[in-house]
């Protein structure tokens, strides 16, 4: 038996698109087993259905009062991003995709999407690298992220080439040494230590992450970790903890590593035979 309720559930993704208790849609009863929507034209205003099919105003309109209803909803931001770049709107496109990157930073697509717009804008190589990477590493399993990720680094390449014949494929990886955004060195030291295991290099790039932003303790956090790992420098990796506690108190997984180091290190000065 089918349920008698109205289900939309057909039209959403995996994501969860669409969010029907924005949509103001008249339910009419039918049979003793189905039940009908009258006005389904209404769907038309949903992200779920909007992508990729260019708007009229009053679309476009519709959907920004969503946003404006709820600025913090990371679909609804990456929804309206998407709109806007349906409709040639690129400039507008970046700006909601940054923010559905900071409303939610694990979104794989929102980081791919404004990586390929800052690169495609503005041809900023160091930080469309970033969210590049951070996309990557935000859903490792995603085959679009890659091949977008792979295209951008053949752009880059044949940039390189253009400017020096001799320049290696390698080159186009690092980050310019006079770069300072925080986001883009922290990413870019994640990806160096999780996808390539490079964590002298991660180290590197923590560091001027933190010295961008003394204030972020996950940075810092990653710092002492790593002074502890590499160096077994117990005043160091101590230090960095300090940072990192007194800028996020609470965060769970700074306490976790900060407790995992003062183990390790007690069990060192107790039993110094194992170094």
């Amino acid at each position: 038996m089918l349920h008698t309720e109205p289900s939309f559930s057909v039209y959403a993704d995996e994501e969860g698109l669409i969010n029907i208790e924005k949509v103001d849609l008249k339910v009419e009863k039918g049979s003793h087993e189905f039940t009908f929507a009258k006005n389904l034209s209404e769907f038309d205003k949903l992200g779920g259905i909007i992508v990729g099919k260019k708007q009229d105003e009053d679309g476009v309109d519709d959907y920004k009062k969503m946003v404006d209803q709820d600025p913090s909803n990371p679909v609804f931001l990456k929804n309206y991003a998407h709109l806007l770049q349906s409709n040639g709107d690129l400039d507008g496109a970046e700006e909601y995709y940054f923010r559905a990157t900071q409303a939610d930073p694990k979104d794989g697509e929102s980081l791919m999407q404004y990586a390929k717009l800052v690169w495609e804008l503005h041809h900023d190589q160091d930080r469309a690298l970033g969210y590049f990477e951070a996309a990557v590493l935000a859903t490792p399993e995603d085959s679009n992220i890659h091949a977008a990720y792979a295209s951008f680094m053949w752009e880059i390449d044949e940039d390189d080439n253009e400017n020096n014949e001799t320049s290696p494929v390698e080159e186009s990886l690092e980050i310019d040494e006079k770069c300072c955004d925080p986001l883009v060195l922290r990413n870019h030291a994640q990806f160096l230590r999780q996808t390539k295991g490079d964590l002298a290099g991660a180290e590197e790039y923590y560091l001027r992450a933190l010295q961008a932003d003394p204030g972020d303790g996950e940075v810092a956090s990653q710092c002492a970790q790593l002074a502890w790992e590499l160096h077994h420098d117990k005043d160091k990796a101590s230090g960095y903890f300090g940072q990192a506690l007194a800028a996020a108190p609470t965060d769970s997984h700074i306490l976790a590593a900060y407790a995992k180091f003062l183990w390790e290190a007690e069990d060192e000065d107790q039993h110094p035979d194992k170094l």
